[in-house]
């Protein structure tokens, strides 16, 4: 049996489109998760955030411990308090910094997305060309005046 053309052709576009609006989710939620951290470092109670957000106090201690765990740079040590920006990946957490000067350069297993591609390796993780620009589209989005 051979494939409708027609219909791979279409299929393949779906899933263009489908990973883009992937992708522009994940920014939005990760862009959403750093204001509320930025909420709450600002003096907002969890209760006064969850109500002023609709949502159960629960969940936003959830969101801020969350950021609290990760909160240093795996690639050069450095600790949040030293930066302007921390994006965190599943298994890792870069900074500002290292998102403006990396360079991506021998193959190996990203510790964001776990794809294998170019990496730029720092002290204890390794990032992707896509997640760098991916990390920077939300450090960028979150930039907002404090």
């Amino acid at each position: 049996m051979t494939l409708d053309e027609a219909l791979l052709a279409a299929a393949r576009t779906a899933g263009t489109a489908s990973a883009a609006a992937q992708e522009q989710a994940d920014v939005a939620k990760a862009v959403y998760h750093h204001t509320v951290l930025r909420l709450h470092r600002a003096g907002g109670s969890l209760r006064e955030i969850a109500e002023a957000l609709g949502m159960s106090h629960q969940r936003v201690h959830q969101i801020v411990e969350q950021s609290k765990r990760t909160e240093r740079c795996r690639f050069c040590e450095r600790v949040a308090a030293d930066v302007d920006k921390m994006m965190a990946g599943p298994a890792a957490v870069i900074c500002d910094i290292c998102i403006a000067e990396a360079r991506v350069g021998e193959v190996g297993d990203c510790s964001f997305c776990s794809g294998t591609a170019p990496v730029f390796s720092g002290a204890e993780a390794r990032i992707c060309r896509s997640c760098l620009d991916f990390s920077a589209a939300v450090i960028s989005g979150a930039a907002s005046p404090r």
